[in-house]
């Protein structure tokens, strides 16, 4: 008898949110009481549940509005969209029209368009319909404007030329409306009035303090006015929101320039260019950076961008040839240089590192006549140089390059790793160690070429030679680790990763990489070694909320959830909190407790800690689907909306809404968020042939679902793939465990496919069964359905003494699933306890478990509570060999 199969999960990942139900106007009058207490957030939270309860067409206006308020413009523009404006009373349409117009203003959306009658008078409407004018064609027609408005007047000075001079003060207190702020702030931005714009948009900032909107072009005007600090308040705002906002990255690196913070300043304007930002002043800046920390052969790129974008821009067009010298293209270098009308004193240094090079090109004339002619002693000195240069008295002058410089010889050895030219670079590092104080260093980068180039054993061989000069050489002691791990050998694994932490406790990456091997040596020597080195770093450092997450969560995956939360309570919440991973850990040990109210609580929290991100929502959705509620897990998934910025949230979002409308049989919704999927760019490999598999075989075309979940699982080795590709063959009526066994040669620690092949070999090869869960038990504590199984199967072995304590555990867990009450029933029937089946009677409610009570009662003698059980049992819900002690019972009973 097979217990419960193991249920494929479909790409998901993580947690939950919510609350218990209310009524509909409790939350609504909560909501509006919350953000007349400035509690937007906590609005935000209590309309959500209001929504997924009943999502009306007010509901989501007021969604929409909270949203707006809590700075998501994204979000409030796609529940604007959705919202049914006809069914709105005339109030609610006047507010969405006002909202639609700030929205379009906020997100610079010139193409504007009011939501329902056009010739209806609405203020904000006409406002919006006139920048939205100014916006497409640099002017406005003073008609369409009341005239006793403020904005009027700066729309009349737009008109004339005149903004700049106008005085914005009067006008910001004779504002009445938000709008009308936006408007003005655009207006002055346009032209040019910094001083103006900052002071409009700071009255709508002091207004709206969560709208990012604005955030950008007010830093960009501060920055300007050189006031750095107030920029960095409102860059820092958009990064935590829009980490890849390209504009945002590069304001940044201005505002680390100003405090000396040049790596941190090149890393930022770095994520600038990478998220696709198109400005000369970018790839100046970014170019300036790179010159400037020797990186030339990247600041020659960004040079050459921006000289492309900006061919006039005449510090751009310098550095491109600083550059070129750097590198040792010297004929280009020489070549512009003679073309420049006048040479600035970059150029004239310059052409010094020239000298010496090219001696004979016909560009050294025309540059010496120039450098001749200047007013700048260098550059007549200079010139002198040249010209003995060019007689051949060149010897002692510097050559472009500086071959002890580390940068310098990285950059090389980087441009033939690129090219694939191992030799040429192992050659060059052969001769930069002849040179080189810091040899451990370039050592390590010669065992990086041979491991580039495949040779693992003389790249071992260099990295024991480092050992040798610096026995803590953590690269080599990390490729040792991976090297033993790579053979199995993760004693010795574990053994190179103690010569790391016994000199540096932290460092988290190790920490993670000795708990990863330390379960798949199954030593609990290491495991206590572990342990030791966690307790040492909570201990020596403040800092110290990444190991106390990482002890709770080892106690969390054995099981031992009280330990766990005595940590997680230990740790400094406030910090602790802006890790996802805090949340994470809370809500896995409300689930393992089954306390869903706790859970909710959680992800509630959790939830107005992250608003933006889709991952408690997501997560609450997996929670509700594990409980069999999948279509409250859709109705959750629903309602979020979907960021621009983050788009693999958003993928994950549709896959996951996706799978679910499958496994719900909502087959037109499926195919609809299919369709959708597919048009997205950058899919990952095997997605759409997963999701286009799980759908053929919800409509029965099985040839078709087996060809297409094959090719997904070839591209991937998924094992939730594979696991879909097992049902379908049991619903087929074959059983191959061979793919099974052929996945965990190559993944031979692949957990779920392991607990997979044992729960399918039960009833034809119990004991490997038990080998294969008694294998996985003793690497993770197991999740409650495989040690329901693995009971179920020491039963069968008759060990009933072992399945008692393992489904004793599992009912611990939940004693109301009815799957895990059947099989300790089972179990204490075949040990005769029949005492300790009826400590459940008030949880037993399938009718397989009523009979088994109805059982233990006869046992008892306890007849009348035997009959009254057996009163509630349906026999049509029983099987072959519960029918037959159905029968006896009945007999028994009447005598």
């Amino acid at each position: 008898m097979l217990k419960k199969n193991i249920q494929f999960a479909a790409l998901a990942l993580l947690t939950c949110i919510g609350c218990t139900p209310k009524a509909h106007q409790d939350y609504i009058q909560e909501t509006k009481v919350a953000l007349e207490n400035g509690q937007s957030r906590e609005a935000e939270v209590l309309i959500k549940q209001a929504m997924s309860e009943e999502p009306t067409p007010g509901l989501r206006l007021l969604l929409t509005e909270v949203y707006l308020l809590n700075g998501n413009t994204i979000g409030a523009k796609q529940q604007l969209e959705k919202v049914d404006i006809e069914a709105l009373t005339p109030s609610e349409q006047s507010k969405a029209e006002s909202l639609n117009a700030q929205i379009a203003i906020l997100s610079f959306d010139s193409s504007y368009q009011r939501l329902i009658d056009k010739n209806s008078t609405c203020r904000d409407c006409m406002l919006a319909e006139a920048w939205s004018s100014v916006a497409l064609s640099n002017s406005i027609d003073l008609e369409r404007i009341e005239g006793d408005t403020a904005v009027f007047s700066v729309f009349e000075a737009f008109n004339s030329n005149t903004l700049t001079s106008l005085d914005i003060s009067p006008l910001i207190d004779n504002s009445t409306s938000d709008i009308e702020l936006l408007v003005m702030g655009d207006l002055l931005r346009r032209s040019n009035n910094i001083d103006g714009m900052i002071t409009v948009y700071n009255a709508y900032k002091k207004n709206n303090p969560n709208v990012l909107n604005i955030n950008l072009p007010l830093a960009q005007a501060l920055l300007v006015n050189n006031d750095f600090k107030k920029a960095k308040e409102l860059v820092t705002p958009v990064l935590a929101r829009f980490s890849k906002n390209p504009m945002a990255n590069y304001l940044n690196s201005l505002i680390l320039l100003s405090e000396n913070k040049n790596v941190e300043a090149y890393n930022a304007i770095s994520l600038a260019d990478t998220y696709g930002i198109n400005l000369p002043s970018v790839s100046l800046t970014k170019g300036l950076l790179e010159f400037n920390s020797q990186n030339y052969e990247s600041a020659l790129s960004s040079f050459e961008k921006a000289t492309n974008m900006d061919p006039g821009n005449e510090l751009a067009n310098t550095m491109l040839v600083a550059t070129k010298v750097k590198l040792g293209i010297t004929d280009d270098a020489l070549e512009t240089l003679a073309t420049q009308e006048t040479l600035s004193e970059l150029d004239v240094s310059t052409i010094g590192q020239l000298v010496g090079t090219e001696s004979h090109a016909r560009e050294w004339v025309t540059l010496q006549s120039k450098l001749a002619q200047s007013e700048s002693p260098r550059a007549r000195v200079l010139s002198g140089l040249i010209e003995l240069a060019r007689e051949g008295s060149s010897e002692t002058l510097s050559k472009p390059g500086d071959t002890s410089d580390n940068t310098y010889n990285l950059i090389q050895v980087a441009m033939m790793m690129n090219k694939a030219q191992f030799g040429e670079a192992l050659n060059y590092v052969d001769k930069w160690l002849e040179r080189t104080n810091d040899k451990v260093k370039v050592m390590n980068y010669k065992a990086a070429i041979f491991i580039a180039k495949g040779d693992r054993d003389s790249a071992r061989s260099v990295y024991e030679g480092t050992l040798e000069l610096l026995p803590t050489n953590r690269a080599a002691h990390m490729f040792m680790a991976q090297s033993a791990a790579k053979n199995k050998d993760y004693e010795g694994a574990l053994k190179s990763l103690d010569k790391i932490l016994e000199n540096n406790l932290n460092d988290v990456i190790v920490l993670k990489l000795y708990l990863a091997f330390q379960t798949l040596s199954k030593n609990k020597k290491y495991e206590s070694k572990l342990h030791s080195y966690i307790d040492n770093a909570i201990s020596e450092f403040d800092d110290n909320v990444l190991f106390k997450l990482m002890k709770a969560g080892i106690f969390a995956t054995q099981g031992a959830n009280e330990l766990a939360q005595r940590v997680m309570n230990s740790v400094d919440a406030d910090k602790a909190k802006l890790i996802n991973q805090y949340w994470e850990l809370q809500f896995y040990l409300a689930g393992r407790s089954n306390d869903l109210n706790q859970a909710r609580e959680v992800v509630k929290a959790w939830n107005i800690q992250f608003p933006d991100s889709t991952r408690p929502n997501i997560a609450l959705a997996t929670y509700l689907e594990k409980a069999g509620q999948i279509e409250e897990a859709i109705s959750v998934l629903e309602q979020v909306p979907h960021s621009l910025e983050r788009r693999k949230e958003s993928l994950a979002l549709d896959a996951k809404l996706a799978s679910l409308y499958i496994y719900a049989g909502n087959l037109s919704k499926a195919k609809y968020k299919i369709g959708q999927i597919e048009k997205k760019p950058n899919l990952p490999s095997g997605l759409l042939d997963y999701l286009r598999g799980s759908y053929a075989i919800k409509q029965n075309n099985l040839d078709e679902a087996e060809s297409l979940l094959a090719k997904a699982y070839r591209e991937t080795s998924n094992s939730h793939t594979l696991k879909l590709l097992h049902v379908l063959n049991l619903k087929r009526g074959t059983v191959d465990n061979s793919i099974l066994i052929e996945h965990l040669k190559l993944h031979p620690n692949d957990i779920s496919i392991k607990a997979l092949l044992a729960e399918s070999l039960i009833g034809k090869d119990n004991d490997k069964s038990i080998a294969i869960f008694e294998d996985i038990v003793s690497q993770s504590s197991g999740n409650s359905d495989l040690l329901n199984n693995y009971a179920w199967v020491l039963h069968l072995e008759g060990k009933d003494d072992r399945a008692f304590e393992v489904a004793k555990s599992v009912v611990k867990s939940n004693d109301s699933n009815q799957e895990y009450l059947d099989t300790l029933f089972r179990i204490l029937t075949s040990l005769n306890r029949f005492n300790e089946i009826t400590n459940f009677s008030n949880n037993a409610s399938s009718d397989a478990n009523t009979l088994l009570l109805a059982n233990a009662y006869m046992h008892l003698n306890e007849k009348t509570q035997a009959q009254k059980a057996l009163a509630k049992v349906e026999k049509s819900g029983l099987n072959k060999e519960d029918l037959s002690l159905y029968e006896r019972i009945s007999k028994d009973v009447k005598n």
